[in-house]
């Protein structure tokens, strides 16, 4: 039994919306950390054991 060929805009939109999905996701995981978990990369090195925004 032969399976139903998906044209190639079908394809393109599926994986339009798989990527929209897994953007959301992370975004939301994301936002279920705590804020310092969240913000670390806008932290600057000042010292050797201090940082600050």
């Amino acid at each position: 039994m032969k399976k139903p060929r998906v044209g190639r805009k079908a394809r393109l939109e599926a994986l339009k919306k798989e990527s929209d999905l897994a953007e959301r996701d992370l975004i939301r995981r994301l936002l279920a950390l705590p804020p310092e978990k969240r913000t670390h990369f806008l932290r600057k090195r000042v010292g050797i054991r201090m940082s600050c925004l």
